[in-house]
């Protein structure tokens, strides 16, 4: 019987051979188990991709209109604006540094132009409420999609605060070796350092 644990299918035995393996959805803990690995696959990828990309500070914020909105998509990067979905440092779309947007989305290889907490505090009740909103609707319609439950979902969240620690520690590992990878760096013909093109 095949089936999927942590993106990958894995042969759990009882096959005979010559016939097809019978795919089964993974349920209850192993769903859930299965959901904390690959959110731990993101979030590597998510630190790997972190480290090319670069954080600014942004001086100049756009008001926030009070109507959160995803945003009209497409692959460029933008800067400061309300039309882009995955945007940074604008208003009321969904991105990266900005203020007034329902929730946070995350372009790969965007840099994030960061306005000031300040300016993120500027925006109104109101409009706080409705991103809020709009953000617990996007949040039900995942779930939805990814077929998870409200009890998965609260076991979800139970396990993830139980490892969240480690999860840190990776992260810090991760980000150790990467800094440590740019640090070594092969110098030739420096002064009293051997020169492989001088080896014989």
């Amino acid at each position: 019987v095949m089936r999927e644990w942590g993106g990958r299918d894995v042969d759990r035995g009882g096959g005979g051979g010559g016939g097809e393996a019978e795919d089964q959805p993974v349920e209850g803990p192993e769903r859930v188990r299965s959901e904390v690995l690959r959110k731990a696959k993101r979030e590597r990828r998510r630190l790997l991709e972190a480290e090319r990309r670069k954080e600014f500070k942004r001086d100049k914020s756009r008001d926030a209109s009070g109507n959160p909105k995803h945003g009209d998509e497409d692959d460029e990067e933008h800067v400061g604006g309300n039309r882009w979905a995955g945007g940074s440092g604008g208003a009321d779309t969904a991105g990266l540094g900005g203020k007034g947007g329902p929730y946070r989305l995350e372009k790969k290889g965007q840099n994030v132009h960061q306005i000031s907490d300040e300016a993120k505090a500027q925006i109104s009740e109101e409009a706080r409420q409705t991103a809020r909103k709009m953000a617990e609707e996007a949040r039900k319609k995942r779930l939805e999609e990814i077929e998870m439950g409200g009890g998965d979902y609260d076991m979800y969240t139970r396990i993830l605060s139980e490892v969240q620690g480690e999860v840190e520690q990776i992260r810090r590992v991760l980000s150790a070796a990467a800094a440590r990878q740019k640090e070594r760096v092969w110098q030739r013909g420096g002064e009293g350092e051997l020169d492989e093109n001088r080896l014989v």
